[in-house]
């Protein structure tokens, strides 16, 4: 081997272009070969017999009717429950509840428009009275 740094650095060039280009072949994606269909060993499966299709016809024809009674009879329960809920949230302190970004509103005076006479007249504040002197001392 000659002691040529040339030499040298052209044996790693080499190196890393090879381990370049099996790196590329290796990273690179293809397709998964196909599978074999495989042959049916067992037997094939048989179609329902007929009447089992006609119990099944007739069991759906009998249901179906009360089902969708009971699904008449339950809407307007459903309905009822959705107009509660939507007539609360549609409140003014809920609103500002669950929305507070509104910075309009104020709070303390949105809970005497909401329940105006749920508690009654609010009190008055009592007039401040000045402070009582120390008696002097002789």
């Amino acid at each position: 081997m000659p002691d040529d740094s040339d030499h040298v650095l052209d044996s790693i060039d080499g190196a890393v272009d090879e381990w370049l280009a099996m790196s590329d072949d290796s990273m690179r994606w293809t397709p998964p070969e196909k599978a074999h269909p495989k042959s049916q060993s067992g037997l094939p499966v048989p179609p329902l017999p007929q009447v089992l299709e006609d119990l099944l016809q007739e069991v759906g024809s009998r249901l179906g009717p009360p089902a969708q009674a009971v699904v008449d009879a339950f809407r307007p329960l459903g309905e009822g429950v959705v107009e509660a809920v939507s007539t609360f949230l549609d409140r003014p302190p809920v609103r500002q509840l669950l929305d507070p970004s509104d910075p309009s509103e104020d709070p303390e005076t949105l809970g005497e428009r909401a329940f105006p006479d749920t508690f009654g007249p609010s009190p008055e504040e009592p007039p401040e009275e000045p402070p009582e002197e120390p008696p002097e001392i002789r």
